[in-house]
């Protein structure tokens, strides 16, 4: 019939085939689930303070960091900038677009100089001039571009805009039409079906930039934006309230647009309690005071603002103590998330600094299935998760942390449980999110709970977060997270654990392989002793620049964190 061998069926070779495919499906499955799910939230924020051409804004970047970490506690992938230009703020705007494709809910916060020419707002970068009229669509930002592409989220696209501030660029400008205005504050706008555009102050008004750390409106929205249940219409109607009353009735905060009966939360109705029974009379309870409700709202907050509005209200409150020892603990995150290293640097002709491509690693379906091999092996329950970092992300001051970690040997040198740790994004405000594994008891645990996870959102200082809920911190050192905790019954006893990358976005591949003593447990010491030899002698790496000195560090120093300051320091 024909020059081909009649095919042999083999049986072992089918099952393994299938055994194979199903593998393969099956991790597929698992990591491979659509960033959707884990990014069905996203959002720009815009700060702009230093303007080139015209006096400074004192609170327009403290706002925008502001809103953006609270926006990243309430689950938005937030894309953060600051003191933009005007390419810099079309790029992150179209950019944006692509990610608010498919999104359930896409939010564009703006901070700065905003003004209205010819019935049309616009958004000012820090780099206009705005000689004449006819430059602003050369040099500013549109806001119908902005709505446009919120507009492409599901169910809600909001744009909030702190920007009708008095406009310094109006008085000098040129108009090429005697009847062309250039009106005080912005012009009332129109959105689609789908998206809502706040506004700081109405149209043909101006808004207070404030004497605190944050202005009038934006303080409002961060006391507002995090309450549960608070739906989105209500949100803004408290942050009027208050803006008002802040202003006294100066400044009218206002919303255009109109949403369907679908009630839109930015914080989900924390569950209720089940009501009592009609028959059974409720005791009575004292209402708490002003200063204790206050309190109780913002007390698990991270925005500085709202402690130092706390003291501003309420200076003889019981908790006056409290409000400033977190004040000094968020300002501290903030100056090392701020002073941070950073990948190397270089200066294009116009002076603005440029962030170093680094090379990165992308999570392949091989990464997978051996991440499914380590987690089988040591019994640990693996959650669902994707990696946000690609590769058109610029890379943070904490980039290295994020990948998997795992160890051959459990806690305290094997006499514990099994851990594994999945570090799935750092923020541009060094938010990182992750989970936290661990497997099932062994003789030697203080705790006799089963094998599973706790996903996390912590602040990185220093290379160090600790994860909440647990007794358990973690520090980046020489590309090994070192974790340590101790017993919560007896907390004298600690233990230690090291984890290395299974896969890690950012190699580090002139770090050393472990040694033995790091298998032993003894990796303290041993850092130190290196550290210690390496210091006697510093000389300079002959590096001319950045760039050279950080070449000549990756060769000759050991270790993410020291090769970093060896480069800024220009010593070995």
């Amino acid at each position: 019939m024909g020059c081909y061998p009649r095919p042999i069926f083999d049986p072992g070779q089918h099952l393994m085939r299938v055994f194979q495919a199903a593998v393969f499906l099956l991790t597929s499955f698992w990591f491979g689930q659509p960033a959707l799910a884990q990014q069905a939230r996203v959002a720009l924020v815009i700060g702009n303070s230093a303007y080139e051409k015209v006096p400074e804004l004192p609170n327009p970047t403290r706002d925008a960091a502001d809103i953006g970490r609270a926006l990243e506690r309430l689950d938005f992938k937030v894309t953060q900038i600051k003191d933009a230009n005007a390419q810099d703020m079309r790029k992150a705007v179209v950019e944006f677009g692509r990610s608010a494709e498919g999104a359930d809910l896409a939010v564009v916060f703006y901070a700065g100089h905003g003004m209205e020419v010819a019935g049309e707002n616009w958004l000012i970068p820090v780099s206009a001039e705005l000689r004449s009229d006819t430059d602003i669509e050369g040099e500013a930002i549109s806001l119908r571009s902005v709505s446009l592409q919120v507009s492409k989220a599901r169910k809600l696209g909001l744009v909030i805009l702190d920007a009708c501030r008095n406009n310094p660029f109006a008085a000098k400008m040129k108009r090429s039409i005697s009847t062309r205005a250039v009106a005080r504050g912005l012009a009332p706008t129109e959105p689609t079906d789908n998206v809502l555009i706040a506004y700081a102050a109405r149209d043909g008004t101006t808004a207070s930039d404030g004497d605190g750390r944050n202005s009038p409106f934006t303080a409002s929205l961060l006391r507002h934006i995090e309450t549960p249940g608070l739906e989105i219409s209500f949100l803004f109607r408290r942050v009027r309230d208050d803006v008002m009353a802040a202003t006294q009735r100066e400044q009218q905060p206002f919303v255009y647009g109109s949403l369907s009966k679908e009630e839109i939360y930015l914080k989900a109705p924390a569950a209720s309690a089940q009501a009592p029974a009609a028959s059974t009379p409720m005791p009575a309870t004292a209402t708490p005071a002003e200063d204790e409700q206050f309190w109780l709202a913002i007390q698990t907050s991270n925005v500085a603002g709202l402690y130092e509005d706390f003291l501003a209200r309420y200076p003889r409150s019981n908790h006056v103590a409290e409000a400033r020892q977190r004040i000094k603990d968020l300002k501290a995150i903030e100056a090392a998330a701020i002073s941070a290293p950073t990948i190397s640097a270089t200066s294009d002709t116009s002076g603005r600094q440029e962030t170093k491509a680094a090379d990165r690693n992308l999570f392949t379906p091989e990464d997978s299935q051996k991440v499914a091999a380590v987690a089988a092996a040591q019994r640990l329950v693996l959650p669902a998760f994707t990696f946000a970092s690609s590769l058109d992300v610029p890379l943070k001051f904490a980039s290295g942390l994020v990948g998997v970690w795992s160890s051959k040997r459990g806690w305290s040198n094997g006499k514990g449980r099994y851990a594994m740790l999945i570090i799935t994004d750092v923020s541009d405000t060094g938010l990182a999110k992750g989970f936290y594994l661990w497997g099932p008891p062994v003789k030697g645990s203080w705790t006799k709970d089963q094998a599973g996870y706790r996903a996390f959102a912590e602040y990185v200082t220093d290379n160090k977060f600790s994860i909440s809920g647990t007794p358990v911190t973690v520090r980046l050192e020489k590309n090994v997270l070192a974790l340590s905790s101790f017993n919560d019954e007896k907390p004298s006893e600690t233990a230690n654990m090291e984890l290395r990358p299974i896969w890690q976005l950012v190699s580090a591949p002139n770090d050393a392989a472990p040694t033995a003593k790091h298998e032993r447990g003894s990796q303290p010491h041993a850092v130190r002793k290196e550290s210690n030899a390496g210091s006697s002698a510093p000389a300079s790496t002959g590096g001319a620049t950045m760039e050279e000195r950080y070449r000549a560090c990756r060769k000759l120093v050991k270790g993410f964190a020291q090769r970093d300051a060896c480069a800024r320091n220009d010593t070995l």
